[in-house]
Order: C-alpha cells, then structure tokens, then sequence
C-alpha cells in the first residue's frame, strides 16, 4: 500500500490544476522537500508510468487522466511499506473472527508479519480490548487462540473490521471482491449470481452501498460455515417473535432472502439455520428501495419529522418546491436509515473523506444537528459519520442545484447517490448544457440504443463509447480540476 506521505502527495495535487512546487507541497503535508521528492519517485516507480510529473523551476502535477483511472485501486497495492500496527491488528481480527470460536495456532496467524513474542502479546491485548463491546473475548492456550462470544456480535465485530479495512469503500462489487485474496472464482461468481438475482426478483438495481453491504454479508456468511463453527445464539428464541413480524410485514423480501440462504447451503453443503434469512431480511429491507416497500405509518412519521429538524436547521422554507424535494429525498434515506441503526447494520461511505474536504461546514452542521435530534428524543441512535456523510449529499445537492437548460450523459459505477450530485454540480456551473440524465455503465452498455443523441458523457470511470460519443472522466465531487478540464474541453470541442 501507498505510505501516508505518498498518499497524502497525490490526493493534494489532485486538488490543483497547477504546477506545485516540492517546497508547497513539503509545507502542507509537513515533512521534508527530501521525502517530497523521494515519494514521488517511488509512486512513479510503482506505477511503471509518471503518474506525477515534474519540470525544473516548476514543480510537480499529476496526470489527472491515469489518476481518475487509478482511482479505487490506488490504495490496494501491499508491496511498498510495512503494514502498521492498526492494518496489522485489523487482519488478525478478521482472522481469529472467522474461526471463532475454534482456536488458531497464532504463530501462523503472525509468521507473515515477522514480529516479536512480545509484540504479539501486545497486540493480542488490544484485540481483546476492542472486541470487548461486542461482548466478545479472547482466550488463550499455549500457542493458540480463540474468539468466544455470540454469533451476532462475532458478525458484527466482522463488519466492523471490514469497515476498517476500508475493503468496504468501494462502489461496484467486482472492486469489493478484488479486496480479497482468499475470495476464489467460484465464490465469487456464485455471490454475484445471487446479487444479480436478487435485482432481477426486486426488479431493481441494488444501489452502493447496500450492493455492496449485501455481497459481503453472503461473503461473510459463507467463511463463517466454512472456518468456523457458528453456534446457536442464546437470544435466538427471543428473536422470534421480531422475526416473524419481519416475515409478515415483508413477504416479498422474505421469500427472496429465503431463497438466497437456501440456494447458499446448497453450494456450501452446509445445513443454515433459518435464523440467517431473518439475517439477511434485513439488509433486505434496509436498503433504499421505494417499490413494494411497506414501512409503518410511525416509521415514516418519525422519519418526516427527523427531515424536518434537519430543514429547519439550515431555516429554509419548507414551501420551497426545491425544499419539498429535498425533504422526499430525505425521507426515503431516512427510512432505511432507522431500520439501519435498530439492527446495527453497519455501512461504509467510501466519499466520506471527500465529503468532509468539500463541504466541511455543511458535514459539521449536520453532525451538530444530529447530536441536538438525539439530545431532543428524534433518534434514538447516534448516527456515524458515514450516515451523515450521504445525508449531506442531499443537503450539498439541493444547494448546488440551478434550473435545467440544455445533450450530456452522467454516469458512474451504479447510477444512483453521488452521481445526482456530480449531475447537479454540472448543472451549476454549466447551464449551457442539456443533461439528458443520469446512468449506471452497465445500464448504458446494455441500452445504448436510447443514447444514440448524447454528444458528451462525463463518468466517474472509464467507459468506451457506443455511439461516437465523446467520453470525459471526472471524480464523484466534481472539484475545481474537474471543471477547468470541463470547460476545455467544451472550448476545444465545441460541444453545443
């Protein structure tokens, strides 16, 4: 992986549209001209290309081009620096969850890491602190190690380790997927079919990043029968009586979750207890999905009201039409949101760094605004910063948007979430433009028959054009770079 230097290199040059010299970059990095220059080489070097250009008297600037390309994968690579205690503790939890609650030898756990006896027990020490509230704990006999604790929290503390690991922070499953090594063809191409038939039963594409949160939960389920032993949970017989409300309130989802598990015992040739479709259920039914999709009359009530506090927030007019559509975008996040933070299901949002960068204040006043609900009885959950980090894209979005004029295309991985955002964007800061809507590549792949009229397509990842269509890249936020590169374009190409 990137060292932090590196790292912070290219995402700060990401930022201009400029030369920037090594003594800038050296200052708002905060380390030396030296280290400037040497992560510089080693990120070139990594990437056999000049990702990072250089010219005497003028600095450095990246190839926005490779670097849109990269983007998603610049994080992956394992080979450059040693991984750091939090990477390191991260994997082994995620080992010694997998297993749980059979023990592995924690020498072979730890023989790739090449560390001491005593950095070992160090570690172990704070693995067991952390998994301390999930309820869960290690135990130790000679050489080996075990995690013990229910099958819910060992589920939990593995989400949250894959949260951690950031393998979560990705926008289509084939990325997701790639995160790991030991995720075999076979695997993989039976979690897809299962994704895919999901969407076809829903009649829908299922948005990042519950596609995502969806793959890795069968991922999860999967090793689980596999590695380890799961054991009935003692609160499963007070679980009940929820699950067959569940059941009764989302048959439809039911059945499609039944399925799912079923057809994953047949694969694994393992007996799973139907517990695991209840499981399943409800990342089901915690997406964002409006069709067939019965909420109680509380559950919408509660969520209009939290739409509200948050409206009224900002002060703005709630007899604003543009206001009104707002609030409707909120409360269908909302909704599943609540079912969200009830079941503890936890979800990534790989744009938040991005987020908090860009819209910093609008990121703080509704962390503040979400503090003040909970502290008035409106959520009876704190919320994380991912979950408030979507719901500041609808926020960012009703204050970027301006009115319609005029024959683009936005597309990116899954055509739903920060793509309406880059459309709105564009909007803005381009109302010359007609853009025609917005769209998934496999959608478009699929269907580019009806997109034989568009002129332009600005994506968030690389597409090859169907129809003689021009073709530019742009990140998700839709940054300074991204607009002059825009507009050059435009002045080069004549787009009207």
């Amino acid at each position: 992986m990137m060292t932090k230097s590196s790292d912070k290199i290219v995402s700060t040059l990401a930022k201009y549209d400029r030369f920037v010299t090594s003594k800038e970059l050296a200052q708002i990095i905060g380390v030396s001209p030296k280290t400037i220059y040497r992560s510089v080489t080693e990120i070139n070097q990594k990437y056999h290309f000049p990702l990072i250009k250089s010219e005497r008297g003028k600095g450095y600037i990246l190839d926005y081009d490779q670097y849109l390309k990269l983007n998603g994968h610049f994080h992956e690579e394992q080979n450059l620096v040693v991984k750091s205690p939090i990477e390191r503790r991260n994997e082994v939890i995620t080992t010694l969850l997998f297993n749980a609650p059979l023990a592995v030898n924690i020498n072979d756990v730890y023989e790739k890491y090449y560390v001491s006896a005593e950095l070992i027990r160090q570690d172990l020490l704070a693995i067991n602190n952390l998994l301390h509230k999930y309820n869960l704990n290690i135990q130790r006999h000679n050489n080996y190690v075990a995690v013990k604790g229910e099958e819910q929290q060992i589920r939990r503390a593995i989400n949250s380790a894959l949260v951690q690991s950031k393998a979560m922070n990705t926008e289509s499953i084939n990325d997701f997927a790639s995160e790991f090594e030991d995720l075999s063809n076979y695997d993989n191409s039976f979690l897809t079919t299962q994704i895919d038939w999901i969407q076809k039963s829903l009649g829908t594409t299922i948005p990042y990043p519950y596609n995502v949160n969806i793959f890795s939960h069968l991922y999860v389920l999967i090793k689980r029968f596999r590695n380890g032993k799961v054991v009935k949970d003692t609160q499963q017989s007070d679980f009940a009586d929820k699950c067959l409300q569940l059941r009764k309130e989302n048959a439809k989802f039911w059945k499609i979750s039944n399925d799912v598990i079923q057809n994953t015992a047949d694969y694994i040739h393992r007996d799973i207890p139907e517990i695991e479709s209840y499981y399943l259920l409800e990342y089901l039914i915690s997406m964002r999905y409006n069709h067939d999709f019965a909420i109680d009359d509380e559950v919408s009530s509660d969520a209009s009201k939290l739409a509200d506090y948050y409206i009224n927030g900002f002060q703005l007019s709630i007899h604003d039409p543009k206001v009104k559509a707002l609030k409707g975008d909120l409360i269908s996040h909302i909704r599943p949101m609540f079912n969200r933070l009830k079941n503890r299901i936890v979800i990534a949002n790989k744009l938040l760094d991005d987020i908090k960068s860009e819209y910093q204040k609008l990121f703080d006043c509704l962390k503040r605004l979400s503090r003040q609900a909970n502290d008035d009885g409106l959520l009876s959950w704190k919320i994380s910063d991912d979950e408030i980090g979507f719901l500041t894209l609808y926020f960012a979005k009703y204050f970027e948007e301006t009115s319609l004029n005029k024959r683009v295309l936005v597309m990116c991985a899954s055509g739903v979430g920060t793509s309406k955002l880059l459309y709105a964007k564009i909007h803005r800061n381009f109302p010359e433009l007609d853009l025609v809507g917005i769209v998934s590549k496999s959608d478009y792949e699929s269907h580019y028959s009806q997109y034989v009229n568009v002129d332009l397509i600005v994506s968030t990842i690389p597409v090859s054009p169907r129809n003689n269509e021009q073709v530019i890249l742009s990140s998700a936020m839709f940054n300074m770079q991204d607009r002059n590169r825009l507009s050059r374009y435009l002045d080069e190409h004549n787009v009207d």
